[in-house]
């Protein structure tokens, strides 16, 4: 569907907000060029030819960044289109938190407050743990990535038809469905104590298919939307821990209720003036709109 010059500037109007919440955490945004020589450990993008060398046009930012700033302890947000193998991708903002205490708890917590600071109250976050599976599949390795694969799906069947002892398919099923706020896994129960939010739950049924993760991941949905509108997780830069999630900007330009900031108008009968007084609340941080 082609967009209009309104689903642009709403796109814009979302971004600006999800600026302002990313700088007040901390957040130092960063900005990469449309294309990437082409790398295995680059995720996404759509693959161009040029001069005998292959690149990638707006490739996945995390993974970029993962390579970017292997020596770094930073909090970085991005703000961007990303391809995925065609002329037309997703618009994503998000944060990556590298080498610092709060990994990953606090880039949940930014996640949360995002979407608060759009307007956007009715959500939940599934919290789900890949260490947790790695465990419970120890003994039939050789099936780790069938077991992954429904995951994946969300698709038990692929499980259940394994060669594997009953009282193990039992386990996995158990794992499988468990969605709730205690779970027993003390980093996964720590994690919700910190968070402190009744709107995130241990959904050990989720996963996320990008190679990176290492251990807790998660996914953000709406009951008005019909599919995930952010997700994340942790991640290893180098040798650092780093966390971070992307939102799914057009999912939520249906979600963003639009309410603006009041602005003091000021009016063009006198411009100096006018713009005099205009320059003095900008300095203040407060909206203003010059008219007639």
């Amino acid at each position: 569907m082609r967009r209009s010059i309104q689903d642009y500037l709403r796109l814009a109007e979302i971004g600006n907000r999800l600026r302002g919440v990313f700088e007040l955490w901390g957040y130092l945004e960063v900005t990469f060029p449309a294309i990437e020589e082409y790398s295995p450990g680059i995720r996404k993008g759509t693959k161009l030819a040029y001069d005998n060398a292959f690149y990638l046009i707006n490739p996945d930012p995390t993974s970029r960044i993962i390579r970017a700033f292997s020596d770094e302890e930073i909090r970085l947000f991005y703000i961007t289109e990303v391809l995925n193998g065609s002329t037309r991708g997703e618009w994503q903002a998000g944060v990556e938190m590298i080498g610092l205490p709060g990994v990953p708890a606090e880039p949940i917590i930014v996640a949360i407050t995002a979407l608060e600071a759009l307007g956007v109250e009715e959500f939940y976050i599934d919290i789900g743990s890949l260490e947790v599976w790695r465990e419970a599949t120890e003994g039939i390795e050789e099936f780790r990535n069938v077991v992954f694969g429904a995951l994946i799906r969300r698709n038990f069947e692929p499980i259940d038809r394994l060669p594997i002892p009953g009282e193990k398919k039992e386990e996995l099923w158990r794992l499988f469905n468990f969605r709730g706020r205690r779970s027993g896994f003390e980093k996964l129960d720590r994690l919700l104590r910190i968070i402190d939010d009744e709107r995130v739950f241990i959904d050990l049924g989720t996963v996320r298919p990008q190679p990176y993760y290492t251990d807790v991941i998660f996914e953000i949905y709406s009951p008005e939307v019909g599919k995930p509108i952010g997700g994340g997780g942790e991640y290893t830069v180098g040798e650092k821990p780093a966390a971070g999630f992307y939102l799914d900007m057009m999912a939520l330009s249906r979600l963003y209720t639009g309410k603006k900031r009041g602005r003091t108008k000021l009016s063009l009968d006198d411009p100096a003036k006018a713009y005099r007084e205009a320059k003095g609340l900008v300095k203040l941080g407060i909206p203003v709109e010059v008219g007639k």
